[in-house]
């Protein structure tokens, strides 16, 4: 399959080739003159010649390079590529070419430059002054001119419709073939994330078990020293498994959300009391709310599950700034909704990651050696199952990022009127 690429080098789903024999057909059947055109405005396709006079225009040359054919494909392609829409341009008001978008996952890829027909009846006055523009033999011009049919606006009309159910099809093909390129290449960085990150805390095990079984453990200090970090490489593992089931339930629509009339105050004080003595133990000062003073903030939701989201934002704050650094939670709430926000002074994200955060396998290679890049994307199915939202900013690398979080609430209850006093009369 011959494949071109866009300017960020990633696939742009075009087989140039299949878009040839669907061109071919499409030129065939209505007899236009048909050429496809990339992103770059390069000639992929054509110019696919059937009918008489555009034989001859092909024979003379006129799409070679440095021609006029050539200048007036290439602008028309261009005006598409940047409006989007079916553009149309004619030569000495006669002769007429058009072109069409195609676009594939809501981005104009390529244009489709078809035409070079006649919409009336030509004359020989008309094709002499057609062909001085195109570098034609004028003679020749009208000897097919004048056995051709023109092809008028509703025709015209109608051949593109017929064009553009064609592109319809094929571009629904090309995104079919570009998501199964993109879950190949998922499935590599999952089943390389998964490997290395399975296998290290098994290597780590395997050692230790030997050396246990060898008797080389003699001290007791040594052998408690080893199974304590035994339990830790055990407990690394069961995690990554629970990611991976956690992960396959949401993919499958079976991640269960039991949600229940909870305290959002419980759900946060329980979430910061589980990173807290790590980020201690870095000397990062963790900043929070006084949420004794802002009462239960009832809500609806399955209280495990967001204290899952919020443990997950909070570890990778820790896990991502330095020591002494700083994290900061934030909570407002509106008639609506809670909006929590976790700041942090770590590492930042690189402007190309930021719309990828929140996908399976993200990882941020240079800062988080363990894991498997779920976190986030569980996070987000479990926020949007609760009809909240998530979303990230950062100013990038080594600045820091914000992740916030917004949860709908409980309707506020106006304080209660005070009952009237009864009349003295």
């Amino acid at each position: 399959m011959n494949e071109s690429s866009n300017s960020d080098g990633g696939p742009t789903g075009l087989d140039w080739e299949g878009w040839g024999r669907a061109l071919e057909r499409f030129a065939a059947a209505t007899g236009l003159c048909v050429s496809a055109y990339d992103q770059a405005c390069e000639r992929q396709v054509g110019p696919l010649a059937s009918a008489k006079v555009a034989r001859l225009l092909a024979a003379s040359g006129v799409w070679n390079e440095g021609r006029r054919g050539e200048r007036i494909e290439h602008e028309l392609a261009a005006r598409v590529l940047a409006n989007g829409s079916v553009e149309q341009v004619t030569v000495c008001d006669e002769l007429r070419v058009q072109a069409a978008p195609v676009s594939i996952n809501g981005q104009v890829r390529a244009s489709i430059v078809y035409g070079w027909t006649f919409r009336t009846f030509g004359t020989p006055l008309g094709c002499e002054r057609i062909a001085r523009q195109l570098g034609v033999d004028g003679a020749r011009l009208w000897a097919e001119v004048r056995l051709e049919s023109p092809v008028s606006d509703e025709r015209m009309k109608v051949y593109t419709e017929l064009l553009e159910t064609m592109i319809e099809s094929t571009v629904r093909h090309a995104e079919v073939v570009e998501r199964l390129q993109e879950l190949g290449r998922v499935r590599e960085v999952f089943l390389a994330g998964v490997s290395h990150e399975l296998r290290t805390p098994l290597s780590v095990l395997g050692t230790r078990i030997e050396l246990l079984l060898r008797g080389t453990l003699e001290d007791p200090e040594a052998t408690r020293a080893s199974l304590v970090n035994m339990k830790h490489h055990v407990k690394t593992e069961a995690r990554l498994v629970e990611d991976l089931i956690e992960a396959a339930r949401t993919r499958t629509g079976q991640l269960r959300v039991d949600r229940q009339p909870s305290s959002l105050r419980s759900i946060l004080q329980e979430a910061i009391s589980a990173v807290l003595p790590i980020a201690e133990g870095k000397q990062i000062s963790v900043l929070v709310p006084a949420l004794g003073e802002l009462g239960e903030l009832p809500i609806v939701a399955d209280a495990h599950r967001l204290q899952q989201v919020f443990w997950n934002l909070l570890s990778n704050a820790v896990k991502f700034t330095p020591a002494t650094g700083r994290i900061e939670v934030r909570l407002l709430r509106n008639a609506q909704e809670y909006r929590v926000a976790v700041a942090d002074s770590g590492s930042g994200i690189e402007e190309s990651l930021l719309p990828h955060v929140f996908e399976p396998f993200t990882k941020q290679h240079k800062a988080n050696a363990q894991g498997l890049g779920l976190g986030l994307s569980i996070a987000r199915h479990i926020v949007e199952q609760h009809g909240g939202a998530i979303r990230v900013e950062s100013a990038g690398r080594d600045a820091g990022a914000t992740f916030h979080v917004t949860l709908p609430s409980l309707p506020l209850q106006p304080p209660a009127e005070a009952p009237e006093r009864p009349s003295l009369e």
